[in-house]
């Protein structure tokens, strides 16, 4: 008999603490992490490029804090970008690879509608020219930039998510001195959260 009354009691403390201590899990921020992938249209815009919108594919991971109606995200993700170069010295399509990592800012607009903002670091991983450039094609675009972002995002059920973004390039882009080279990009992408 007296095991039975141990047990009870314990069994009568854990739930009490349970239950003491769910109000304090639900003070917790939701914590977010997962994958995503899209597809970005690039332009770059100064002399001696074609402003001309080129897709290529964006992908990555990314992870959040969020509670009630404030939040913020931060991705890293890998972007495979086009340029076509028209001047004398650089003539040609180049396809840069980057390693982006945005610092997102979120406000809930409405329920499952987020809207974010922040800044976001590019670093160059590599350049290839496509028509045989002869030198090293990377050292024609700094190797960092930065941009701000601004876009919207609805979190889905099921732990989906899908957004739109468009960033603009706040640095320049052109190693090699002269004008300015500012990039342009309209994202689109979907991501899958596992917690």
């Amino acid at each position: 008999m007296k095991k039975i009354a141990v047990i009870l009691v314990l069994f009568v403390s854990t739930a009490q603490l349970a239950s003491a201590q769910i109000p304090v899990l639900s003070a917790l921020p939701k914590f977010d992490l997962g994958i995503k992938a899209g597809v970005n249209y690039e332009q770059l815009n100064g002399s001696g490029v074609s402003s001309d919108y080129n897709p290529g594919f964006q992908g990555g991971i990314f992870m959040g804090l969020r509670k009630k109606r404030i939040g913020v995200q931060i991705e890293g993700l890998v972007s495979f970008s086009k340029y076509n170069l028209v001047d004398s010295v650089h003539n040609g399509e180049f396809k840069a690879t980057y390693i982006n990592i945005p610092v997102l800012f979120e406000y809930k607009v409405i329920p499952l509608l987020w809207l974010q903002i922040g800044p976001q670091y590019s670093g160059i991983v590599s350049v290839k020219s496509t028509n045989g450039f002869v030198g090293d094609a990377k050292n024609i675009f700094k190797s960092g930039t930065g941009s701000g972002v601004v876009g919207l995002e609805l979190k889905l059920p099921l732990h989906i998510n899908v957004g739109a973004r468009y960033i603009l390039g706040i640095t320049d882009l052109n190693n090699n001195g002269g004008d300015a080279w500012k990039q342009r990009v309209f994202q689109v992408h979907v991501g899958l959260a596992f917690l």
